[in-house]
């Protein structure tokens, strides 16, 4: 991989050993770190070593910084790490006291982990410094962290896979990577996982990696994500999939400003993961800040990406978002009872299914697939979900049976596609109404 620039600034490079660079290669919603083979001068060119590719490759336009050069160490926050010496060259924070600060360094990969545990409880801690994820659980049960800070750490603050368990009242902020993960329950059999994240503030997360690690990451049957202020992150809020979740009286803001094709709120490319619910929510400041060079310049407060389909959406706010609610290809998606402010567009509804992405939803492809994995028209899935016995005679690669009504909204497009399409598509947009 090669890539060309277009001054000399690159050539005081050459002489670096241990040069990255940190980048949006091909999308701007996607990132990753490539390690510098070399600079080739003659052709004002940076060339990649093939060990770390560019994800999704490298196309022009795309935006990068260097990484861990002392050539470019020249403003308060930047470091290099000269790793054959040991030496860490570090130009602090302006207006720091170092004499006065306290100064960590990470050890530990991570500082509390259970696997196949039950009945621990972890309350009123500091945890912090760790240079992976601080707090693990795996396959385990009736696990409560309760009034924990969870800060400051490598990967993630607290991952947890298992059942029964709850985290409440955590502070979560300052991770390279995510905030918190949690995993439950058994989609074939839809056996509920019932572990709940509430009434914790997640933010200033996805320092390292930023994208696809957001404040709460979840995945499975039966969870609750409720009470929570999600804030101040460079991509996703809140992101997964699964099934018969709850998600109620959580505010995200001032999320996806580093990104395009994003969502606060993020779920996408499946039929089965439905039964979900987003009620009592407020999402505030849904917009990109930094300029971005290679897709769509849209961001969504709710974004149910690649026909995404069976989500009810209500009673939720929406205020200074670039668009509020994204259905991109879904069915059956209920979207009612909202409050759109100052969104240019409230409500997003496309095709896809009929167009661009129709390999995903025609027979054979990767939908029926998803629903064969689950023994669709058997027990329990035909009596839970009877609408997806004869989804595959059913108009399959159409967004039918979306139903938009009884919404308020003040500014903008209430819903981009035409009253033909609504109708064509088996869909109802009724009694949304302004109201400022």
């Amino acid at each position: 991989y090669q890539r060309r620039v277009r001054d000399t600034r690159t050539e005081k490079w050459t002489s670096a050993t241990d040069l990255w660079l940190h980048g949006f290669w091909s999308f701007d919603w996607a990132d990753n770190y490539v390690k510098v083979s070399r600079i080739d001068v003659p052709s004002k060119s940076i060339i990649v070593d093939q060990s770390t590719p560019p994800l999704y490759g490298l196309v022009a336009k795309g935006r990068y910084y260097a990484v861990n050069l002392l050539e470019e160490l020249d403003a308060p926050g930047e470091y290099y790490l000269e790793r054959t010496t040991e030496i860490l060259y570090f130009i602090p924070p302006s207006g720091s006291d170092l004499a006065a600060a306290d100064v960590y360094v990470s050890m530990a990969e991570s500082i509390v982990q259970g696997n196949g545990v039950s009945y621990v409880t972890i309350s009123n801690l500091r945890i912090e410094y760790a240079r992976s994820t601080a707090v693990t659980f795996v396959n385990a049960n009736n696990i409560f962290v309760t009034g924990c800070t969870v800060a400051n750490n490598g990967g993630s603050s607290i991952y947890l896979t298992g059942s029964n368990s709850a985290i409440d009242k955590a502070t979560v902020y300052g991770n390279g990577c995510s905030g918190i993960v949690i995993s439950g329950g058994d989609q074939k059999t839809l056996t509920r996982g019932e572990i709940s994240v509430t009434n914790s503030e997640i933010h200033h997360y996805a320092r390292w990696k930023r994208t696809y690690n957001p404040g709460v990451d979840w995945q499975g049957v039966g969870l609750t994500v409720s009470g929570n202020y999600i804030h101040d992150a460079p991509h996703n809020g809140i992101l997964g999939g699964g099934n018969d979740c709850l998600f109620e009286n959580n505010h995200l803001a001032r999320l996806c400003y580093e990104v395009d094709d994003s969502g606060a709120f993020y779920t996408g490319r499946s039929w089965i993961q439905r039964g979900n619910i987003i009620r009592n929510s407020r999402f505030e400041d849904i917009n990109m800040i930094e300029k971005t060079f290679l897709g769509s310049e849209s961001v969504q407060a709710i974004y149910l990406d690649d026909q995404m389909s069976g989500w009810e959406i209500y009673n939720n706010t929406f205020i200074n978002c670039f668009k509020g609610v994204f259905i991109g290809g879904g069915r059956r998606n209920l979207v009612h009872d909202n409050n759109f402010k100052q969104c240019p567009i409230n409500v997003h509804l496309d095709n896809r299914g009929m167009n661009w992405q129709s390999s995903s939803c025609a027979p054979g492809g990767d939908f029926e697939k998803q629903l064969e994995s689950v023994n669709y028209q058997q027990p329990p899935w035909s009596v839970h979900y009877p609408e997806l016995v004869n989804i595959m005679k059913d108009h399959p690669c159409v967004p039918v049976y979306n139903v938009v009504k009884n919404n308020k909204y003040c500014g903008g497009q209430f819903i981009d596609v035409s009253q033909t399409d609504i109708d064509n598509w088996l869909d109802t947009v009724t009694n949304n109404v302004p109201s400022c």
